[in-house]
């Protein structure tokens, strides 16, 4: 398996120091599968406080090395940019999975269009769809599905 990019050189190359805290932070954003929220981050990484990881994220979002998506639960989920692109590449929707929370970037996809007065500035947009992975959904089926409620005795 090829490694991944080094969170080191990837703080250099967006502007940032590469402290201990953002290299643990950025790697193990870079290691995950999906988006993380704040609360899973902190977790994740044992002994950084909650203020010290927000801080981190915000510096890494501004910088362009992650983005944040909003869930319908309110909070943010961070996910690493696409080497070589500055912020999100936009322009697609994102997938919450309402059983595990899993929420990913679904590339390739383009969000609907808008239109807005004259004289609007946007400054982000969002699209998010929501549903059960297919791991969940697999789960789920498999639980309905069984010899007991089939009226199958044992």
């Amino acid at each position: 398996m090829k490694p991944g990019p080094d969170a080191s050189i990837l703080l250099k190359k967006s502007g940032l120091r590469p402290t201990e805290v953002r290299r643990r932070l950025l790697s193990s954003l870079l290691e995950a599968t999906c988006a993380m929220s704040h609360r899973e981050i902190v977790d994740l990484l044992a002994g950084l406080d909650r203020v010290t990881v927000y801080r981190n994220l915000k510096l890494m979002k501004e910088a362009g090395l992650v983005h944040g998506v909003q869930g319908i639960d309110g909070s943010l989920r961070y996910i690493v940019n696409p080497a070589g692109g500055k912020g999100c590449p936009g322009g697609h929707p994102h997938f919450l999975c309402l059983a595990c929370g899993a929420m990913s970037c679904l590339v390739g996809q383009e969000l609907p269009r808008v239109s807005v007065p004259r004289g609007v500035e946007v400054r982000g947009k969002q699209f998010l769809v929501y549903g059960h992975c297919a791991a969940c959904a697999r789960s789920k089926r498999a639980n309905l599905i069984q010899p007991s409620r089939l009226g199958a005795s044992s």
